[in-house]
């Protein structure tokens, strides 16, 4: 039987749409958040700009506002670390680690325990967003160790920030860390002893986050010390913006926690809590699964392929 022309468009079409469904399948398109980021030199001392824009969805940006029990962290910005080791929050007033304003926010991480790696310092905050929408996030930061200069730059320490999806405030639910490529400077600044006296500046890091199907968020920014030395650093922060859309509503909406990374920059994780980066499938579908169903697909494909050259010479 031959068949029409028709019926010929339509199994064609078919088997077209199979071999499309096969490559999503294979290639594992589960893409539903991203990140990507640039970094940017910055003069330091109060002459950049503010974080106080249209469209900036962070509350107390820029740090002025403390709380008002506690004045080492800043109002609506929350804490978190990781325990065994010297962790603290400072309000952070010295005019050279403070970039506009008055206030910056200061974490410090030291006298880390014996053979414990990887210690963590962060602040983050839970912001409402518009789904389907990308955010400009712009982080201003200062790392600064009391180590000498030899020693400097050696990635011993490390800042990151990083998305949690759904919004909840879980640093576990965050997936990909994006490196915020800072040079160490030296901890006292201007006040060190010669040559060793420059004064601090600030770095400017840029990224992009795409909300995906989110209508609620959460900012980490975290500092690293990855070794159990008695080395202390400071991370200063100031000036942070997520510019965008205005959010639609202000309803928790929890979305899948997957996502993939343009042009990451990730730490090297060493334990559970500093995950590695890349492309991430659903934790109930395996690659080989996808891979199978994959290759199903085109085997369904071949054989209609197959059905159609045989009806033709009929």
């Amino acid at each position: 039987m031959k068949l029409s022309p028709r019926h010929s468009r339509v199994l064609v079409t078919i088997v077209l749409v199979f071999i499309i469904l096969a490559a999503f399948a294979i290639s594992g398109f589960t893409v539903f958040n991203s990140t990507h980021q640039t970094v940017t030199r910055e003069i330091p001392l109060n002459q950049g700009g503010g974080c106080n824009v249209a469209g900036n969805v962070i509350t107390n940006c820029s740090f002025e506002e403390r709380n008002p029990t506690d004045p080492s962290i800043a109002l609506n910005w929350e804490r978190y670390s990781n325990g065994q080791a010297w962790s603290q929050w400072y309000d952070e007033t010295w005019g050279e680690a403070v970039r506009t304003g008055e206030h910056a926010q200061l974490m410090e991480i030291f006298q880390v325990e014996a053979n414990v790696l990887d210690r963590v310092i962060a602040i983050y905050q839970t912001v409402n967003v518009a789904p389907n929408t990308s955010y400009t996030l712009t982080i201003n930061a200062i790392m600064r160790s009391q180590v000498q200069p030899a020693d400097r730059n050696r990635n011993e320490f490390e800042m990151h920030w990083g998305i949690d999806f759904s919004g909840q405030g879980n640093y576990d639910n965050v997936e990909t860390w994006n490196l915020m490529p800072l040079e160490e400077q030296f901890r006292l600044g201007s006040t060190g002893e010669y040559p060793d006296d420059r004064p601090l500046f600030y770095q400017t890091i840029t990224g992009t986050v795409q909300a995906g199907s989110s209508n609620r968020i959460t900012l980490f920014i975290r500092g690293l010390k990855k070794f159990p030395t008695g080395a202390e650093v400071n991370f200063d922060v100031d000036d942070v913006s997520l510019v965008g859309a205005a959010p639609t509503g202000t309803a928790q909406q929890l979305v899948p926690t997957t996502g993939q990374v343009t042009n990451p920059a990730v730490a090297n994780p060493q334990n559970s809590n500093l995950p590695t980066s890349g492309a991430i499938l659903p934790e109930n579908v395996s690659g080989g699964a996808l891979a199978v169903s994959g290759l199903v697909l085109i085997a369904l494909g071949v054989g209609a392929v197959m059905g159609l050259r045989r009806k033709e010479r009929d």
